[in-house]
């Protein structure tokens, strides 16, 4: 459970291209548990709301049409990070 900060750091990377590659990573099939870290970061409801799209039809739905369909009120950093839950929670 260590902070997705220090796992960039440590890496070489910023936040944003970390979460591109465990994105990438859980799209080949490896589920990856960031619950730890969503908690902190998005409360329930929005979590509930952003799963509740990408369950509506997810594979037409591209983070940038999910960002303009919440109309700026979620970061790509936080959809990306919520792909990353559905996935490994729905899709793997």
């Amino acid at each position: 459970q260590i902070p997705l900060e220090d796992i960039a750091e440590t890496k070489g990377l910023s936040k944003i291209q970390l979460i591109k590659e465990i994105e990438e990573i859980v799209n080949s099939g490896t589920k990856i548990d960031i619950n730890y870290y969503l908690e902190q970061y998005i409360d329930q409801e929005s979590q509930k709301e952003i799963i509740n799209f990408f369950k509506e039809d997810y594979k037409n739905n591209s983070i940038e049409n999910l960002i303009k369909e919440f109309d700026g009120e979620y970061e790509e950093e936080e959809i990306r990070l919520m792909k990353i839950k559905f996935l490994s929670d729905y899709a793997n």
